[in-house]
């Protein structure tokens, strides 16, 4: 005998927009585990042939199938989320013994090597530095060290440094043999203070120790640094450290309440000045090689962000300070990841480009999202990839054999999905909200905002104030194939990554591991592979409405052959002439030019589509951004390294942070190494005392109610109505901190009669009572918390979506207080004994929603009872069992709930909201609410026989089919039980409360578990 099919509930529809690895981040958390591929439908929304975004990169099959990239890319050692996603991504990969690149390890190289550029009175000089290397690998889950870690670790280490200048130097400073006795005792201390309690005043005494050692230091060291090249380069690293350790202990960062966004109103530069630092230090290949490497020359970074990230990137890395890829970044990261999703039922649709987001009527939320498709896959789906020596790769332009419009395309060229493209998209499609999509991951960079999100701009200031703070700038990047071994023609024979040169291209790498990837042979004549990239601009020229490319790969050649003609000799001594010029048949070309021509056989880009631009971390923009959880508009999230992280840095690791934010905003467990707590607004005052008024009734609770007959009629609903209903009033405003799920398919209509209803407050419950009637669907739903890989229940509640009372004072104290959604009705009551046997609710409604539709005093609900049974007596635990078998096989979850019936206490879960005065459309408080009912005397309870039909109007204003999942008009219930008792309902909390902004802010007073 075959066991029933579980009816299975639909699933949410997630639309993706845009393929960058924040998207693909989320994606991979939310179908992580066999219960969130059944819960979400997943689909990528790409304009092109191509994912990765900034990340994406080419396989030129016209040109030997080398690599082409966006830029350079190199991944550092404290990445543990983007290592973390890409090793389990590699592991269910699962490619076999022998294949190429099958592990995480196979697909990098370590490298430890970096050289910062100095320009000196004696010119251009390298500073070579060798970063210890270790075993360990990133990516094992493993967190960070503590900020207090860090912050021990760096104390220790400046000091040791100290001791080590001083040993080295004191030769030229006999005069001051007492510093180095004072350096071994400030050392002494630090390391016998544990990291908890280097805050406060240890921290002061600590500055404080340093800054003396540097005072006397700085004293003592007569001799001209700047004639003596290892000297300076000491004292600037020694004064560096010094400075960023006495200001991050001044200002107290790394104490419970550290914040390094505070730090964030002045430009590095400029805090390095405020505690100390020389203009030798500001000035130094040091402090500028952080801005070239952010991309930030000129435009300044934030001082917060610019601590916290070379915190990172020199005391928390693991194994190597670098990570080379031993491929493209296409083929490494971008291919495992499709190909990983693909599995799990994501779905792909290339050449769609989003062209708008439109929101509904009331701007609350993305109704409608408008996308041009600009081919036609053949047999319905496209698949991008192609394979080159063994490994899946990204081609340099679509395969046109798999488009009906592939001729087409072909002719028009690869820049058809460029964002200036003058290719008309063949069809126009929209995606409806609650048909296509129910949530919204918006991972479309912030340059394009502008194009593809204007209504969102200009309904939201936050929006706007995003958009006009958070710059981005155009970056440059050119690949170079060369006929000689780079070792022989660099200045330093370890490939380091070097960088701190002249803009634009001021960071270089040799890349030569490549050429196995590349396939080349030796008699193909490529010897070694450079890359160099830069920015171009200083974040202050607008994405252009025109087309600007053709003149900046004009700029680009021209920088280019300067640099390579005038400026080699420092970087490349190798391979210049005697002149100090390239020798340009050292660049590889298989046809032969010469001279300058020789560049238009290399790769050379301009990185200025909206979406490609590099996001800025300038001084004071960072709490302009807009959280992944917070974008303000209901279902829809936010993915991009231009959201609010805590982490706000244009690169990897902050793009795939900001995905697993957005999925776990949809509900998806994630976990997240190095999450930076985001500031909370504390309050200024006390809450003020409320004006209690005459006859408002709106009394404290708790609520007592004595003498209380229920009625509780089980009604049959559909699931996935229900879920619809838990998220469109608790799920969305709650912005992914708590998660609701219907626990069972199935509503029940209470009819409640209390003989006696008062105020529990001592003050209070001297103004009386009054009697009340309550009628209202409760439904059944379970609170849910992060388990192992997974969401399981933690809590049962009921809501409330339809509550009807008596009394004006029932419906006051309901609103005002927890808010219960009361209105105010006539009932019509007939009972015997224990049991309903009929109950008439009549109010105000609206039979449609129309202009012209006039609110009419009609009946809401009947329930009616027949004495015939024409079957045996059914218990709710009995029924219980039977609805819910199907996929409870245990019987757990229907004793749950049937204990729910008769248990001692139950929570209510509630959305309380109150309408903003000015701004109607908004609410100026919202908060989820959860509030226990405690019964205190329980006198009886039991089935009744008989049989109930439950009929209503099905009104628009009362639209409880579609609410509920029930039948049209009515329906017999599935069982009845009645229950004599007194109960109290207790004071509620704020299990998650609303940014309500910056005019109306205030804290959360609890955050749940699930944030």
């Amino acid at each position: 005998m075959h066991s029933p099919t579980p009816h299975l509930p639909p699933r949410e529809k997630i639309a993706i927009l845009g393929g960058g690895m924040a998207s693909l981040s989320a994606a991979f958390a939310l179908t992580d585990t066999p219960a969130l591929r059944e819960r979400y439908e997943l689909t990528v929304y790409q304009d092109g042939w191509l994912l990765g975004g900034k990340g994406a990169s080419v396989r030129n099959r016209e040109a030997h199938g080398r690599i082409e990239e966006h830029g350079l890319h190199v991944w550092l050692g404290y990445y543990e989320n983007a290592f973390t996603l890409l090793r389990r991504c590699y592991e269910e990969l699962g490619r076999p013994p022998g294949a190429a690149m099958r592990t995480v390890r196979d697909a990098f190289i370590k490298h430890s090597a970096i050289v910062v550029g100095e320009q000196t009175p004696r010119g251009w000089e390298h500073w070579s530095v060798d970063f210890p290397e270790t075993s360990e690998w990133p990516g094992d889950g493993r967190p960070l060290p503590s900020p207090a870690d860090s912050l021990r670790a760096a104390t220790a280490q400046v000091l040791r440094y100290a001791m080590d200048w001083w040993t080295q130097w004191r030769s030229a400073l006999p005069e001051a043999e007492d510093v180095a006795g004072q350096l071994r005792g400030l050392l002494k201390h630090v390391l016998a203070l544990q990291a908890s309690v280097l805050v406060g005043r240890a921290a002061r005494t600590v500055a404080e120790g340093v800054g003396t050692v540097l005072d006397r230091l700085r004293v003592l060291a007569r001799r001209d640094l700047e004639s003596d090249t290892q000297l300076r380069r000491l004292w600037v690293v020694l004064e560096y450290s010094a400075v960023c350790l006495i200001g991050l202990l001044r200002e107290g960062v790394f104490g419970p309440d550290g914040d390094f966004e505070a730090l964030d109103e002045l430009d590095f530069s400029d805090w390095l000045r405020k505690y100390g630092a020389s203009e030798m230090t500001v000035s130094s290949g040091l402090v500028r090689a952080f801005y070239h490497l952010a991309f930030c020359d000129g435009g300044g970074a934030g001082a917060g962000l610019a601590l916290l990230g070379m915190i990172r990137m020199f005391t928390c890395y693991r194994g190597a300070i670098f990570y080379k890829m031993r491929a493209g970044m296409g083929e490494t990261v971008i291919a495992p990841l499709y190909e990983v999703l693909r599995r799990r039922g994501v779905r792909f649709e290339f050449f769609h480009r989003v062209e708008r987001l439109e929101l509904s009527a009331d701007q609350r939320r993305v109704e409608r999202v408008v996308i041009g498709r600009q081919a036609t896959p053949k047999s319905g789906e496209y698949h991008p990839l192609i394979d080159v020596g063994g490994l899946p790769c990204w081609p340099e332009q679509p395969l046109y054999e798999q488009l009906v419009e592939g001729e087409a395309l072909a002719r028009h060229g690869a820049k058809f999905a460029s964002f200036w493209s003058d290719w008309r998209p063949v069809e126009q499609r929209t995606l409806h909200l609650g048909d296509d999509f129910h949530h919204v991951v918006l991972g479309i960079s912030i340059g394009a905002l502008p194009f593809v999100a204007p209504e969102l701009i200009a309904a939201s200031p936050r929006w706007q104030r995003m958009v006009e703070h958070v710059k981005t700038v155009r970056t440059v990047s050119m690949q170079l194939w060369v006929t000689t071994p780079i070792g022989q023609l660099a200045s330093n024979e370890a490939a380091p990554v070097t960088t701190a040169y002249r803009v634009p291209l001021e960071t270089w790498a040799d890349m030569s591991h490549l050429i196995p990837a590349e396939g080349w042979k030796e008699r193909d004549g490529v010897r070694g592979i450079l890359y160099a990239c830069g920015q171009l601009g200083q974040g202050d020229d607008p994405v252009s409405v025109d087309d600007p490319r053709a003149g900046d790969r004009a700029e680009l050649e021209g920088v280019a052959r300067g640099i390579l003609e005038e400026h080699l000799p420092h970087l490349w001594p190798g391979g210049a002439d005697s002149r100090g010029s390239l020798r340009w048949e050292g660049l590889f070309d298989p046809e032969g030019r010469t001279g300058p021509e020789r560049l238009r056989a290399q790769y050379l880009r301009v990185n200025a589509e909206p979406s490609d631009r590099y996001v800025l971390s300038l001084p004071g923009t960072q709490k302009y951004r807009i959280a992944p959880d917070e974008s303000g508009f209901e279902g829809l999230v936010l993915a991009g390294d231009w959201t609010r992280t805590g982490y706000d840095l244009g690169c990897i690791e902050a793009a795939t942070m900001s995905g697993l934010m957005a999925a776990r905003a949809l509900g998806a467990p994630v976990s997240i190494v190095g999450e930076v707590p985001r500031r909370r607004v504390e309050p200024k005052v006390a809450l003020p005392r409320y004006v209690d008024r005459p006859g408002e009734m709106a009394l404290r609770s708790p609520y007592m109610l004595e003498e209380v007959s229920m009625t509780a009629l089980v009604l049959k609903a559909r699931r996935d109505a229900l879920g619809a209903l838990l998220d469109r009033y608790l799920n969305i405003p709650a912005q992914g901190h708590v998660r609701y799920v219907p626990a069972a398919p199935f509503v029940v209509l209470a009819a409640a009669f209390a003989g006696r209803a008062f105020s529990g407050d001592p003050e209070h419950r001297r103004l009386g009572y009054m009697p009340e009637t309550d009628v209202a669907f409760w439904v059944p739903a379970w609170a849910m918390r992060p388990g192992k890989g997974r969401l399981i229940p933690d809590r049962l509640v009921w809501f409330l979506p339809h509550v009807f009372v008596s009394t004006g004072a029932a419906a006051a104290a309901g609103r005002e207080i927890y808010g219960f959604p009361k209105s105010v009705t006539e009932m019509e009551v007939r009972r015997s004994e224990h049991a309903l046997d009929y109950l008439s609710v009549v109010g105000e409604v609206l039979a449609r929603n129309t202009p012209e539709t006039c609110g009419t005093r009609a009946r809401i609900l009947e329930v009616t009872r027949s004495q015939a049974t024409p079957g045996p007596l059914r218990s709710v635990a009995g029924m219980l069992g039977e609805v819910l078998r199907p996929i409870d096989s245990s019987g757990a979850w229907a004793s749950s709930l049937a204990r729910s019936f008769t248990a001692n206490e139950v929570t209510i879960a509630f959305l309380k909201q109150f309408r903003d005065v000015q701004h109607t459309d908004r609410a100026c408080y919202q908060a989820i609410i959860e509030a226990k009912a405690a019964v205190r005397t329980l006198r009886g309870y039991g089935p009744i026989p008989g049989t109930f039909q439950v009929s209503w109007g099905d009104h628009a204003s009362h639209p409880f089919t579609a609410d509920l999942g029930l039948e049209p008009g009515g329906q017999k219930a599935l069982a009845a039980t009645w229950v004599d008792f007194d109960f109290v309902m207790e004071p509620g909390r704020e299990i998650f409360r609303a940014d309500a902004g910056p005019l109306h802010s205030r804290p959360h007073a609890e955050q749940s578990h699930h944030r």
